[in-house]
């Protein structure tokens, strides 16, 4: 049992399961301690947290409203699951192709990542992180590249890509590949235009195969398009892929096209529902033809925590992973990787519902179809 503090605000104790609506004849007042089993369990969100905590006699509290819970491999319970893993059936692509991203180098570009993720933690080297807002933009100190997002989005962002898989929380789709971290932002505003062409020739100078950026400039169509083309010099012939979330708007399925996903650079990567519906916030563009799960993806948000969140900017760390797994397996073959060709097998494979009057090349991404099109390549 371990001990841990309520927050700022009063806390309900909720009677016999993690629900909301479950009974509650108390509640704890801020700076009290309660002792609990040390384990999370998950149960109904709120405030984008979707996990508990329980203690001896069967009571349970959300997690969000207390402190001093530390992160843990073995802190969370086997009952934690994560619905749009289990859709991609990664953990099957694993074991029948015997990848999980080895050889691949993907950067994710952002706000940071949380410097404290024990699932992180290793997996990104000092000489591999980059800062634009730091005084050595390419040897940035630890709290100069720490995510202080409010939603911890670019920390959301790399643990999708990459973070470590232990018996009992398994959400990084590529959790061998090399990850690159380059922040560019902080409180949600990309000060400089100039910080993603920089942090990109970062990445490509060391040897990023992937590129995957969530996020969106405030630029005219007229300086999107020249900055694309300063891009596309960076990237030359070289066979990097380079991925952007299409956006969001508040507007049903709006039609807009935001920057650098329509930059013809970028891969555009629409958000969907598990069952294969475009997202109704997702922005709609003539360059979306990847979509893959943005509603409700657990990823590793404020304070270290598997929590939900919705969006195309989790859509696109998700196809950064899987192309990483598929790179990782031509690769482990000697198969030469052709960028047309490669992003070709991405889009083709996988049903996506007729929400909207689209062409039928736009696709929901199926990882167990796009491999066996790649196990024909062997």
């Amino acid at each position: 049992m371990i001990k841990v503090v309520v927050k700022d605000r009063y806390l309900n104790v909720r009677v016999g399961k993690p629900r909301l609506n479950a009974p509650c004849y108390q509640y704890i007042a801020p700076g009290s301690e309660i002792e609990v089993d040390g384990k999370l369990y998950p149960g109904d969100p709120f405030e984008k947290n979707s996990f508990w905590l329980k203690d001896g006699a069967d009571n349970y509290y959300w997690s969000g409203g207390v402190s001093g819970l530390p992160v843990k491999d073995d802190q969370f319970s086997s009952a934690a699951t994560y619905a749009w893993f289990k859709s991609m059936q990664i953990d099957q692509i694993w074991q029948e192709y015997g990848t999980k991203g080895r050889n691949v180098t993907v950067a994710v570009i952002d706000s940071g990542y949380s410097v404290s993720n024990p699932f992180l933690k290793g997996r990104v080297l000092d000489g591999d992180r980059y800062s634009s807002l730091a005084k050595n933009p390419e040897l940035p100190t630890a709290e100069e590249i720490d995510d202080n997002d409010v939603d911890a989005h670019g920390n959301r962002c790399a643990s999708l890509v990459g973070a470590l898989s232990t018996p009992n929380s398994t959400l990084g789709i590529a959790p061998e590949c090399r990850l690159l971290i380059a922040k560019i932002y902080e409180n949600q505003v990309i000060n400089n235009n100039q910080y993603l062409e920089d942090a990109i020739k970062w990445a490509i100078d060391k040897g990023a195969d992937i590129i995957s950026c969530s996020l969106k400039l405030s630029i005219t169509a007229a300086g999107a398009n020249a900055l694309d083309q300063r891009i596309k010099a960076l990237v030359g012939n070289k066979p990097v892929l380079l991925l952007a979330a299409a956006g969001n708007t508040i507007k049903n399925l709006a039609k807009v096209d935001f920057y650098p996903a329509c930059m013809s650079t970028f891969e555009s990567i629409g958000g969907a529902t598990l069952d294969g519906h475009i997202n109704s916030s997702t922005a709609i563009n003539g360059k979306t033809f990847i979509y893959a799960p943005g509603k409700d993806v657990e990823s590793y948000g404020p304070g270290n925590l598997p929590t939900p969140d919705s969006g195309t900017s989790f859509s696109t760390p998700i196809v950064a992973g899987i192309a990483a797994l598929a790179m990782s397996y031509l690769k482990s073959h000697n198969i030469p990787i052709i960028k047309d060709d490669f992003l070709k097998m991405l889009r083709e494979n996988g049903p996506l519902q007729n929400d909207i009057p689209a062409p039928p090349e736009r696709r929901f991404i199926n990882p167990s179809q796009l491999f066996q099109k790649l196990k024909s390549l062997i």
